[in-house]
């Protein structure tokens, strides 16, 4: 393919042209690795002299720490001291309704809620579960509580 003395020149031209832009972005690519180099470096340096002031004083409270537990008679941490003779724990007698207070138990523990405390009164199905009282009408009465009204 023959080309003319004046697509040479072109071609020459967009060469010294591309080879200038592309000299640019470098320089620039250059300085902003430069700018984040320097902050790294800065915050770097303040994470060193927070780090050489702050290691030295966790160390002393550590050992004052540890020393006033000694001195306290409580065992430190790691070190395995005469053990207490455990208590027996007192038999608590289950009530009748054992059965609800298990299931109480597991919906309570499923939830992520603690478990109910002792004698507390089982669920009802259809009482509100936001805590306020049920409507009369949705609530209904049973036929000795109308009777009972009655009378």
């Amino acid at each position: 393919m023959k080309r003319t003395p004046q697509e040479i020149v072109e071609l020459v031209v967009f060469g010294l042209v591309a080879l200038l832009l592309g000299t640019g972005v470098l320089w620039l690519l250059g300085a902003v690795f430069g700018l984040v180099g320097t902050v790294l470096g800065w915050l770097a340096a303040l994470l060193w002299g927070l780090l050489s002031f702050l290691v030295p004083v966790a160390l002393v409270a550590a050992a004052v720490v540890l020393i006033v537990r000694w001195a306290q008679g409580k065992s430190l941490p790691g070190v395995s001291g005469p053990k207490p003779a455990a208590a027996p724990s007192p038999t608590v007698p289950q009530p009748a309704d054992a059965d609800v207070d298990r299931d109480r138990e597991a919906e309570s523990t499923a939830e992520g809620m603690p478990p109910a405390p002792p004698g507390t009164p089982p669920l009802v199905p259809d009482a509100p579960i936001d805590g306020t009282e049920a409507a009369p009408e949705e609530a209904g009465e049973t036929p000795d509580e109308a009777r009972d009204k009655e009378n």
